[in-house]
């Protein structure tokens, strides 16, 4: 298998333009944000360390991360993707902050640098190596012995609603599920079985290693529930549903997605279950 993640980095910047889009978006927060403050505070950064942000994406937790650090700190964010650095850079750049780098390339083979960092941290950009063993062995190079890698990623499909709630629904209109990866393959969904991720941290180096499930509910407001439609149909797109659908067939889905929600109502709210593993390494 070649190191470099390719059809990844083909991937991604074929979706950007939509995924900046969404980017803005409540929903994409309402699933992520909790899940990226846990493994935050897993880190225990300290000013002035140097940490890395691995699919980092457009850098929200890159400049989160670089507010715990300080001015004395600095923080790298990498990503397969140049068009969603780019709005990283103009992040920065716009809020005076000086002290992140965005580097465009794939975790697997960008030359990191050796013992540069004192943590590396990931929300949700982990499960898309082709190798994913090989990327995690570059970052233990990466970081300084003794150092903290965690991240937080997917648990089960099947055990997170918000994904299977418009999984279903689209399903009932065009007939057929979304294509499944194929076990080790890159997705979403990829480093959901704890075992898989000792599994690939072992084999990279790493020691002390750590997978938390966390389990809850995100709520979904009545009002916002169009919006968590319309954001569930962009999702399902970049899953490859629908990838050959007519409008025609979109409207129809994204009509059966929100009627599946709606039909969760209790008390003008959705609850919907999320699955996240929280991991933890040690260099």
């Amino acid at each position: 298998m070649t190191l470099a993640n390719d059809e990844q980095a083909a991937y991604w910047s074929q979706i950007a333009p939509k995924w900046l889009e969404l980017d803005d978006l409540l929903a994409l927060e309402v699933l992520g944000a909790l899940p990226a403050k846990l493994a935050m505070d897993r880190l225990s950064v300290l000013r002035g360390q140097r940490v890395l942000d691995l699919g980092c994406g457009t850098g929200r937790t890159t400049l989160e991360l670089a507010a715990l650090v300080g001015s004395a700190g600095a923080v790298v964010g990498v990503d397969i993707s140049a068009e969603l650095l780019a709005r990283g850079r103009a992040e920065a750049a716009s809020l005076g902050i000086d002290t992140v780098e965005f580097v465009h390339g794939d975790v697997q083979v960008t030359d990191l640098g050796v013992n540069q960092f004192d943590a590396a941290y990931s929300r949700f950009g982990v499960m898309f190596f082709a190798n994913p063993s090989a990327a995690f062995a570059n970052v233990r190079a990466a970081l300084r012995p003794g150092s903290v890698l965690s991240f937080a990623c997917w648990g089960s499909v099947v055990e997170n609603d918000w994904a299977m709630l418009p999984i279903v629904a689209a399903a009932q209109v065009t007939g057929s599920l979304p294509p499944t990866p194929a076990p080790g393959e890159p997705g979403s969904f990829s480093l959901a079985d704890p075992d898989r991720i000792r599994e690939v941290l072992g084999e990279a180096g790493f020691g002390h290693i750590e997978v938390t499930p966390y389990t809850d509910q995100i709520v979904i407001s009545e009002e916002g529930t169009p919006a968590f439609a319309a954001t569930a149909l962009e999702l399902l797109g970049f899953a490859g549903a629908l990838t050959d659908a007519d409008q025609q067939t979109r409207a129809l889905a994204l009509t059966a997605i929100e009627q599946g929600l709606r039909a969760r109502l209790q008390a003008g709210q959705v609850l919907l279950s999320r699955s996240v593993l929280l991991a933890t390494a040690r260099s």
